[in-house]
Formats: structure tokens, C-alpha cells, sequence
């Protein structure tokens, strides 16, 4: 089957939007500007010395940045404003498509938006296409994209950035085939981030905005990418995976949105990390930590290597990739959040407890059919006691879903000491009507 093509006409026959999937949109331009705001601050070194290398290039002032009175070329905009909202790990994403979405392809459309002045029917459309063209490509590459070490937020991120930018500008199938297309050949991102330098992991979504925009006004002016993008003898699924599963481009198109199908997170931590950390809270309530001997923590191989290295965090972003440290803090404290980040607790409790800590491969705890991705930790105490908390899903996935107080509770706790409240008001304000004709009022998304 031609499933490039399949695709993209697929897509391109997506022109209504139901009430339930507009307030689902709501929540996920929520939730991303919660992770803005909460990137922004936790990753602002790195972030800054690449805004400061951005700032040299110029170009054409069209679109905002999240609190910069500057306007940027659109597809500069969409690559800051990834890059701001994957500095805490705290952004959705698809346990089958094993990555993050709204942190690229929300960008991408709200700078493009901005940039041809599309209205917020349009911006919400686009951002649909391109959460179902990500969570489509990078689920039937799975897992075999991870075990070649690839980044499928980065990876998958471009292709599905395009679509969503090609939507926005109005083209059909074919042009929104070809913007796919040539972000096949641009598309990067690699997991080297998993082994050091945890910072530059931001790239990677950033890099899949700037691609986004950049390939759909390619295709806008007429140029076509090539044939058979995804499934050719040369293309992108035989770069990415040895074995690619058809049937997430192929099959239900007649169900829901896969809007529907997205986590949110309530851990500044790798997802990887949050069942582990939900189970030690939960463990926490019924223990004395002090007679904590050993942690065994059962959890599935592709957790331990992307996740698990780490045992001692040296700064906020190693934090983010440590099983090890969030769930000893969360073991030892009942909580984890922002503020155990920067810096990271390198108090004696926490230390020795980090040592106690056996990280134990266990595939069954991990199923993708039944989307679970899931840790069980083993406590033993003094006196042979044993305490055992088993968590498959963890709190904010689709079946165990956040409610709006908890993700309005999150932007306010992700915006503290950063913006007042009137400011994040009048964002819920505006998020809550967002959908109309409208056009973008970026002043009050960015915050400018």
C-alpha cells in the first residue's frame, strides 16, 4: 500500500472538529504553555547562550517568542518556543508512539498562525492533523525507532510538524504529502542525550518545529518532495526501524481523534521515571523510611536504558533522566516536583537511599498493545517486612486521566516567580474561548 499517500488524503478529509475535541485542544495548549513556563525557568542557562546565538542571525520579523518583545522568522519562533517548553520534561505525549507532541507541533502552527495571520478554527484544526500524523508514523515505527537510538520526538516530531503547517496553509493531500515528504529527508535527533549532557535534549523538538514550518512553505511554493516518503525502498520508516507496523497508518481512522490518546504529566522527570515515583508515594504513606533496607524496582529494559544510568544528579536537567534520584526523593519525601530540580538533594537520606535502589529489567512490564508502560517497586524493611506497590499507569495517561483544576493547578504552580496571576488568568480566560475566527493574540500566549 502507497501509505504516504494513504496518509496524507486521510488528513487532508479532517476539516471538523467536535466539541469534546476542542475542549481536549484546550487542555493540550494548557498544558503546553504550563511546560513553557515551567522550561523557561529550569533550563534557562542553556536556553539563553541559544537564544543569544539566535538573536545573530536576524531575519524577518513575524512571529513572538515567549517573553520577548523581538519577533523572529516564523520558523525561528516555532524552534525557541519548543525548545522553552521541553526544559522540564513536564510536556504530553503517546506511550505507543513512545514520545512527546504538543511540545513541536504547537509551536510550529501558533508561529506560522501568527506569521500568515490564520484564525484559531484554523490553528486548532492544524494542530489535530498534526498530533494524528505524529502519534501514527512514530507508533508503527516503535520500538524499533528507539533501538536504533533515535529520538522520535525529534525524529517523527518534523514529519508531523510539516503536516501540521501544510494543514494550516490550506493545501491538499498532494502538498501536504510533499511537505511530509521533504521533512523526511530534514529530520533529526538523536538519544545521545540519554548518556550526558541532558540539556540539549530540547533540540531535538526544536529542531522538529523549525523543520515543520520550514517544509511546509516549501511545499506552499510548489516544490514536491519524493515519492513514497515513509514506505520507499529509501525512505524514511527503512532509515528508522527494521520492522514498521502498518496498521497504525492503515487502521482506526473511524474512532476518536488520537488527541484523545495523549498523557499529561505531572512529574518534571522523564516519563520513563513516573510510575516508579507514583508507587514510592504511595508506598511512602505506609512506611517508615528509616527502616528502609533495600529497593527493588522491576521495570521494562527500554526505561533502565534511557533513564537509568544515572544515579546521582549533578544538575536540574540530569534530574530528569535519574530513576535512581526521583524515586528515592519521592520514597523519602511523599512528593516530587520542581523544587527538587535545581539543585538536586544531596542530603545524606537521599544518597543513601539512592544506594539501596536495584534497577531489575522486566519486560512484562511493558505492553504496547495495552499501552502500558509500567514499574513495580519492592520495599524491604527491618524485620523481613516487604512493602509492594505495582503502578502500569501512571496518573495523567488517558485512562487515568488529569482533570482541568489539575491542569489550571499545574500552570499556576509552572508560572510562579516567573509571571503574576492576572497574567495566567487572563491566559485560562483566553484559552477557555480559543477556537473561534478570531486571529492569534500572541501577546497574551507569550506573554510579551
Amino acid at each position: 500500500m502507497d501509505l504516504s499517500n494513504f496518509l496524507c488524503e486521510k488528513l487532508s478529509k479532517i476539516e471538523v472538529l467536535n466539541n469534546k475535541d476542542k475542549q481536549q485542544l484546550r487542555l493540550l495548549l494548557l498544558d503546553y504553555l504550563a511546560s513553557l513556563l515551567a522550561g523557561y525557568k529550569q533550563n534557562k542557562e542553556f536556553s539563553d547562550k541559544v537564544l543569544a546565538v539566535v538573536n545573530q542571525q536576524g531575519g524577518i520579523e513575524e512571529s513572538s517568542v515567549f517573553l520577548s518583545r523581538r519577533k523572529y522568522p516564523a520558523r525561528t519562533a516555532a524552534f525557541m518556543n519548543s525548545l522553552y517548553g521541553h526544559g522540564a520534561e513536564l510536556d504530553d505525549g503517546n506511550k505507543k508512539a513512545m514520545g512527546h507532541v504538543g511540545v513541536h507541533v504547537i509551536p510550529a502552527v501558533l508561529a506560522l498562525a501568527e506569521a500568515e495571520q490564520k484564525n484559531q478554527s484554523e490553528i486548532m484544526l492544524a494542530i489535530a492533523c498534526g498530533y494524528e500524523a505524529y502519534i501514527r508514523i512514530s507508533s508503527a515505527a516503535q520500538p524499533g525507532m528507539v533501538n536504533r537510538c533515535f529520538h522520535s520526538t525529534g525524529m517523527a516530531g518534523a514529519l508531523a510538524c510539516a503536516v501540521a503547517c501544510a494543514k494550516l496553509l490550506g493545501l491538499e493531500s498532494d502538498g501536504i504529502e510533499s511537505a511530509m515528504s521533504l521533512a523526511c529527508t530534514m529530520s533529526s535527533g538523536l538519544l545521545t542525550y540519554s548518556e550526558s549532557q541532558q540539556m540539549i535534549k530540547p533540540l531535538n523538538p526544536a529542531k522538529a518545529a523549525e523543520t515543520g514550518v520550514f517544509a511546509a512553505k516549501l511545499a506552499q511554493s510548489g516544490i514536491k518532495g519524493p515519492e513514497n516518503c515513509l514506505e520507499g525502498p529509501h525512505g524514511w520508516f527503512k532509515a528508522v526501524a527494521d520492522n514498521t507496523n502498518e496498521k497504525m497508518i492503515t487502521d482506526g481512522w473511524e474512532d476518536h481523534l488520537l488527541i484523545h490518546d495523549c498523557y499529561f504529566k505531572l512529574y518534571p522527570s522523564c516519563r520513563h521515571t513516573h510510575c516508579g515515583i507514583e508507587a514510592a508515594i504511595n508506598i511512602h504513606r505506609r512506611i517508615n523510611t528509616d527502616e528502609i533496607k533495600k529497593v527493588n524496582v522491576y521495570i521494562y529494559p527500554n526505561a533502565i536504558k534511557l533513564a537509568g544510568q544515572i544515579l546521582y544528579p549533578q544538575n536540574a536537567d540530569e534530574t530528569k533522566f535519574s530513576i535512581h534520584y526521583t524515586l528515592a526523593c519521592a520514597l523519602k519525601c511523599g512528593e516530587y516536583g520542581v523544587d527538587y530540580m535545581n539543585p538536586p538533594r544531596k542530603d545524606k537520606d537521599i544518597v543513601d537511599l539512592i544506594k539501596k535502589i536495584e534497577l531489575i529489567p522486566d519486560e512484562t512490564m511493558e505492553n504496547r498493545e495495552k499501552a502500558i508502560r509500567g514499574t513495580r517497586v519492592v520495599v524491604s524493611l527491618n524485620n523481613n517486612r516487604q512493602e509492594e506497590e505495582t503502578i502500569l499507569v501512571p496518573k495523567g495517561d488517558p485512562e487515568k486521566p488529569l482533570t482541568y483544576d489539575d491542569i489550571i493547578n499545574k500552570l499556576f504552580v509552572c508560572g510562579s516567580n516567573l509571571v503574576n496571576d492576572n497574567q495566567l488568568n487572563a491566559l485560562i480566560q483566553y484559552i477557555n474561548n480559543f477556537g473561534g475566527e478570531e486571529l492569534l493574540y500572541s501577546n497574551i500566549l507569550f506573554m510579551v
